[in-house]
C-alpha cells in the first residue's frame, strides 16, 4: 500500500528551483524517503541524483568522495536534481551541499533529508542563513490512512498512529508492538546513545521514561531533577536533563510546545509541555490500552493534526487562577484557542469551556471532542467532532 503524500509533494514543488536547499526532517521510518521517490516521479525527463545513506555500501562515503561522485553524474546543459536521503549519516556532509550550492559552472536543485533537526553544523547555518526551505514530515493523517485503508477506525489510529508500515505489512497486534518498539529503540540508539557518546544509560532511560509517562503535562528540569533524587537515582544535573530533552526532540520523538503569554503576546522560553511525534510511539511508551491515559492520547492527536495543518502551537496557563487552555494555535496572524476532551457533557461542558471563556478576546474559541451530547455552539465557543475534523470535513 503506496500512499501518495501529496502535502508534502506540493510543497517540493512550490520550491522547485527557488535557489534554496530543501529540507525534509521528520522521525526515523516517518516516510521521507518514499516521499523523495514519490517526487521523483514528477521530475519528467529531468537529470537526478540520488543517494540514500541507510545504505551501507555508502557507509565509508565522505564528503569530498560524494561531492565528486556528484559533479561525475551532472549534466552541465540543465538542472540537477541532488537527492541525499538520510544526509547526517555523511561525516561533514555540509561541505558537499556548500559546495554543490556555491558551484556556478552547474546547476543544482538540491533536496536533502534527516532524521536531525540540528543536523547543521554552525558552518552550514552560517553560510546558508536564508538558502534554505524546511518541512517537518509528520506521520501519515487519519484522513490520508482512512482513504486507502477502508477498515481503519480512529480507536485503531489512536494506539497504533501513522507510520504507514504498520497498516500496510503488519496484521497482528503483537506484531505492530514489535516494529514500534524497534523504530523506538533505533532512534534511542543511533540518533542519541551512540552519537552523543552517553555514559550514564540509567538515568538517560529514567529521564526518558519519566518524560513519555508525563506527555501534555508540564515538566520542569528542576523538578525532575528533584525527583531523580528522591527515588535515588543517580544524580543528573538540570543542564544535563535540558540537554536529554533537546535530543529528543532533535531525532523528532517528542514535539515541544512553549506556553504563551497572551497579555503579553509573547512565548515562554522556561515553560513547556512534550508530545510524541506519533501515537504508535506513544503507545510504545505508555500502553497500548486505549483506556489508559486516553484524554492525552486524544490532545496528543489534535496537537500533530494542527502541525500538520502549519499551525504554530502553544499552550496557556493563567497566572491568576492557574486554568490551562491545551492550545492556541497561529496561523497567518488568526488566533484559534483550542480546549480537547473526550465526550462532552452538559456536566463537563463548565469545566472545559471556563479557560476559554476567561480570555477576553475576539479570536475564535473550539473545544474539540470525540463525541458530544450538548448543542454544538454555546456561549460562542464552537464545538467540532474530532473525526470530522480530522476527515477535513469541518474546518476551525
Amino acid at each position: 500500500m503506496e500512499i501518495i503524500r501529496k502535502h508534502y509533494i506540493n510543497w517540493l514543488n512550490s520550491q522547485k528551483s527557488n535557489n534554496s536547499i530543501k529540507v525534509l526532517t521528520g522521525i526515523r521510518r516517518i516516510g521521507k524517503s518514499t516521499i523523495l521517490e514519490q517526487y521523483k516521479k514528477t521530475l519528467i525527463k529531468e537529470n537526478v541524483i540520488e543517494f540514500n545513506f541507510n545504505d551501507p555500501n555508502l557507509a565509508s562515503l565522505n564528503a569530498k568522495e560524494l561531492y565528486n561522485i556528484i559533479i561525475k553524474q551532472s549534466l552541465s546543459n540543465k538542472i540537477n536534481y541532488v537527492f541525499l536521503d538520510e544526509v547526517q549519516e555523511v561525516k561533514e556532509f555540509e561541505k558537499c551541499v556548500i559546495g554543490l550550492f556555491e558551484n556556478k559552472k552547474i546547476k543544482f536543485d538540491i533536496f536533502i533529508t534527516g532524521s536531525n533537526s540540528h543536523m547543521f553544523s554552525k558552518e552550514l547555518a552560517t553560510l546558508m542563513t536564508g538558502r534554505t526551505s524546511e518541512i517537518q514530515v509528520f506521520p501519515l493523517t487519519y484522513k490520508e490512512l482512512k482513504e486507502n485503508k477502508n477498515n481503519l477506525d480512529l480507536t485503531k489510529y489512536l494506539k497504533y498512529g501513522g507510520l504507514g508500515i504498520v497498516y500496510g505489512v503488519y496484521d497482528k497486534e503483537e506484531e505492530i508492538k514489535k516494529w514500534l518498539k524497534k523504530v523506538f529503540n533505533d532512534t534511542i540508539f543511533r540518533d542519541i546513545k551512540s552519537r552523543h557518546k552517553i555514559k550514564n544509560i540509567e538515568s538517560f532511560n529514567s529521564i526518558v521514561n519519566y518524560v513519555f509517562s508525563h506527555i501534555g503535562k508540564r515538566i520542569s528540569a528542576s523538578n525532575l531533577e528533584k525527583y531523580l533524587k528522591s527515588n535515588k537515582e543517580q544524580n543528573v544535573s538540570k543542564d544535563t536533563i535540558i540537554k536529554y530533552f533537546d535530543w529528543l526532540t532533535q531525532v523528532f520523538l517528542l514535539q515541544k510546545i512553549k506556553y504563551y503569554d497572551i497579555v503579553g503576546k509573547k512565548k515562554l522560553l522556561l515553560k513547556n509541555k512534550y508530545y510524541a511525534t506519533d501515537l504508535g510511539i506513544l503507545s510504545t511508551n505508555i500502553s497500548f490500552d486505549l483506556n489508559f491515559l486516553k484524554g492525552i492520547r486524544l490532545e496528543n492527536l489534535v496537537l500533530l493534526h494542527l502541525q500538520f495543518l502549519g499551525y504554530e502551537v502553544y499552550t496557556y496557563e493563567n497566572p491568576v487562577n492557574k486554568q490551562e487552555i491545551d492550545f492556541i494555535c497561529e496561523k497567518d496572524d488568526d488566533f484559534v484557542y483550542i480546549q480537547v476532551c473526550d465526550i462532552l457533557t452538559q456536566e463537563n461542558y463548565s469545566r472545559e469551556s471556563r479557560s476559554l471563556l476567561s480570555v477576553k478576546n475576539n479570536f475564535k474559541k473550539v473545544i474539540i471532542c470525540n463525541k458530544i451530547e450538548i448543542p454544538k455552539n454555546t456561549d460562542g465557543i464552537s464545538i467540532i467532532i474530532l473525526e470530522d475534523w480530522l476527515s477535513d470535513k469541518i474546518s476551525l
